[in-house]
């Protein structure tokens, strides 16, 4: 989300709103439009179930996003190994214990949400190796 300095502490919070990549922001912005106006085309033009569903989560993962890329590159750098061990005890609950949708076992049911640990996977072993090539000693 930040232009640069992505690795620099001392910034403040205001300062990270000013290198916040706005335009990146309003590409994510437009595509999140464009996907609720299908849903309420799916929906038949009227707001029912699916469109209510997918605002409440563009909404509220937009957020998300803006807060998660506050954090200092370097804290995610520091939890990937943690972080990868305990995607891959969820890898193996999934085979266990997982939700089994189109024909497939591939979901954990958080009660509020459906999460695939793969799709968490990809992004820590990306983080896994950057870290590893930043701190080759772990």
């Amino acid at each position: 989300m930040y232009l640069h300095n992505r690795l620099e502490s001392r910034n403040n919070f205001f300062l990270k709103i000013k290198e916040i990549d706005f335009i990146l922001l309003a590409g994510i912005l437009i595509l999140g439009f464009i996907s609720l106006s299908t849903m309420y085309s799916t929906d038949g033009g009227q707001i029912l179930f699916h469109t209510k569903s997918h605002f409440v989560k563009f909404v509220f993962f937009t957020g998300l996003m803006l807060v998660i890329s506050f954090f200092n590159i370097r804290f995610w750098f520091s939890i990937s190994y943690i972080a990868y061990f305990i995607i891959i005890l969820m890898l193996v609950w999934t085979i266990n214990f997982g939700i089994t949708a189109s024909g497939s076992q591939r979901w954990i049911n958080l009660y509020l949400i459906n999460i695939q640990p793969s799709e968490l996977m990809k992004i820590f072993i990306i983080l896994l190796e950057i870290s590893s090539q930043i701190h080759p000693c772990g």
